[in-house]
């Protein structure tokens, strides 16, 4: 069985990653993450874009394990924000913790109507002949006027996806695992490089 390796520790982004691609008819490679490993050492994501970081990550790792590594690098940009946190979206507003950081989004955002966001996932693939490959997905939405749903993860209880009038939160997997950024990103590495394993 082919091996692909995922750089991520994060146990919500490795459940979607393995759904996604057995939602996808990917069900014959063996996933790998730095747990398996025990793998402790992470790597500095001191890149200016998303790009950046997912290579960053995605180098990081292929050079220990030496076999066909993915990794991602994605965030949230609000238009009300100028586009931030965008990269740095798991850092932001550190001292709070994910629900409260949505409150404060929410409140800070209170009395505009500027609430234009996007959910933005870029992935990096290096491939067996050490070849480096990038799929982007985006999801556009709105920040919701208050956080909603229990079903998601991060930001997911206050992105509004506007035909639906629900966030991610409420949505939940099925939806998420079909049509958010990473679904889109995965669904791009699918169709042009799992010959690559």
């Amino acid at each position: 069985m082919k091996k692909l390796f995922i750089a991520s520790s994060n146990a919500h982004k490795l459940e979607e990653i393995r759904d996604i691609l057995n939602r996808n008819g990917i069900s014959d490679i063996e996933i790998v993450c730095p747990k398996d490993l025990d793998i402790k050492e992470e790597p500095v994501e001191d890149g200016s874009t998303f790009e950046e970081n997912a290579y960053i990550k995605a180098s990081f790792y292929h050079d220990i394990v030496n076999y066909p590594t993915i990794a991602d690098d994605s965030g949230i940009c609000i238009d009300f924000f100028d586009g931030k946190p965008g990269i740095h979206s798991a850092r932001f507003m550190p001292e709070l913790d994910y629900p409260e950081r949505n409150a404060r989004i929410v409140e800070m955002m209170k009395d505009t109507d500027n609430r234009g966001a996007c959910f933005v996932d870029v992935l990096c693939f290096i491939d067996k002949d050490n070849k480096i490959n990038y799929y982007k997905g985006v999801n556009e939405g709105e920040i919701a006027r208050k956080p909603a749903g229990v079903k998601g993860f991060g930001y997911d209880p206050i992105f509004l996806i506007p035909e639906y009038g629900m966030t991610e939160a409420e949505l939940g997997e099925d939806y998420k695992n079909e049509y958010s950024h990473r679904a889109k990103a995965l669904k791009g590495w699918i169709v042009d490089a799992t010959d690559k394993l």
